[in-house]
């Protein structure tokens, strides 16, 4: 700079220089990279951290708030009482006719006002409460497609990376494609954020409908009112009873689900990648008798999103048996319940299976594209392990 400028020029002549080189750096970025590109650069973890409080509490509140409502609706009685409510709250979780569901829950409310303690009262609304939405009927909580465009912007921001891969442009929109997910972890937190939420899945696959565990459903509240906010013309989350399969399936509906299931969730274990599979052939059936296309997918990083219990496995797969997620995991320390935000949860689709058309499938026919099933999905991982960071990662079938 010039040393006979004054300090106030000096000053703009820096301002100047400064802005010159701000622009042509951001000309540079500009015209080297897409605008994509640059919005994985900028990683916004607490937007990511918001789109996940719309929806993981959804799955894992209500079941804790009823749990905790039942046990101080029964405190005032001691241990019996506890248990008496537990009972029921047992009866309730079967999913009763709604008439069953209201003399429970007027028990309940009736055993804690007899006490006259304000804690069982609330406890015994809360637990009444969360019986009333659950037997709501669909439809009633209209539809939110803001959810589903924040949390598909910026779910993905929460983990160190998460991505959407593979052989999409091998899918054939309005076809009938069947997605099977792999594997289930805690939360199928590929399912969620790679899939359900994610809007370049829908560009590829069309309308698509997400089954999942029929309780989850329609008999946690939470769940089923992000369900329904969720709904769209081109996604639903729905049950995966086999009428619904059938009802799907026979309209032709592209259908995403995860076989594995409450069993896989079950084994799961950190840092361990396992599939619960060579059980599951009900689908395979169901693809045979509509004549649909399979295609694996495989979900990279999903065993690194939680710690969980291991111990009494045997117990608690014969519990998972009765369709009861029987286990306890922890992520987040900030938010337990919250996946571990250094997770990279990298998703790939596979090449689609042509499955023959066979009504009435014998049980030779269903064995043998299960077989071809499984050697898709294990080459689907040993191709794509490297590329998605985990060139050491093992698969073990179970």
């Amino acid at each position: 700079l010039d040393e006979t400028a004054t300090p106030m020029s000096s000053a703009r002549l820096r301002h100047l220089v400064s802005h010159v080189n701000t622009s042509l750096t951001s000309q540079i970025c500009s015209a080297t990279t897409t605008h994509e590109d640059r919005q994985k650069l900028v990683r916004h973890f607490w937007r990511g951290v918001l789109a996940h409080l719309l929806i993981v509490p959804a799955w894992t509140v209500p079941p804790a708030a009823l749990l905790g409502g039942l046990v101080a609706a029964g405190m005032p009685y001691g241990g019996r009482g506890v248990l008496a409510m537990l009972g029921m709250g047992g009866v309730l979780a079967t999913g009763p006719p709604n008439f069953v569901r209201a003399l429970v829950c007027a028990a309940i409310m009736g055993m804690a006002t007899i006490k006259r303690q304000a804690r069982a009262m609330l406890g015994a609304f809360l637990a009444s409460l969360l019986c009333y939405v659950a037997s709501m009927r669909d439809g009633n909580i209209p539809r939110m497609p803001g959810l589903f465009s924040y949390v598909s912007r910026w779910a993905q921001h929460y983990y160190k990376e998460a991505d959407l891969r593979g052989a999409l442009d091998d899918i054939r929109p309005g076809g009938k494609n069947f997605f099977g997910f792999h594997p289930h972890g805690c939360l199928s937190i590929g399912f969620s954020i790679n899939g359900t939420y994610n809007a370049k899945f829908m560009k590829h696959a069309g309308r698509t409908m997400w089954l999942c565990d029929p309780t989850l459903r329609r008999r946690n509240p939470g769940f089923r009112i992000m369900c329904e906010a969720y709904e769209a013309d081109d996604h639903v989350i729905e049950a995966c009873e086999p009428s619904d399969f059938k009802k799907f399936m026979s309209r032709g509906e592209t259908v995403c689900f995860v076989p594995g299931g409450f069993m896989e969730a079950v084994m799961f274990e950190h840092g361990v990648d396992l599939v619960y599979l060579r059980a599951k052939k009900g689908f395979v059936k169901y693809c045979l008798q509509f004549g649909y296309r399979l295609h694996p997918v495989y979900t990279f990083g999903e065993c690194h999103t939680y710690y969980s219990f291991k111990g009494l496995k045997s117990l608690r797969l014969k519990i998972a048996k009765n369709n009861v997620p029987a286990l306890a995991f922890f992520g987040w320390s900030l938010l337990p319940n919250f996946p571990l935000p250094s997770a990279r949860i990298i998703t790939y689709v596979g090449r689609g299976i042509d499955v023959p058309h066979i009504p009435e499938p014998t049980e030779e026919d269903v064995n043998h594209w299960h077989g071809l099933y499984m050697e898709a999905l294990l080459q689907l991982f040993e191709e794509k392990k490297a590329e998605a960071g985990f060139p050491d990662a093992q698969l073990q079938l179970a």
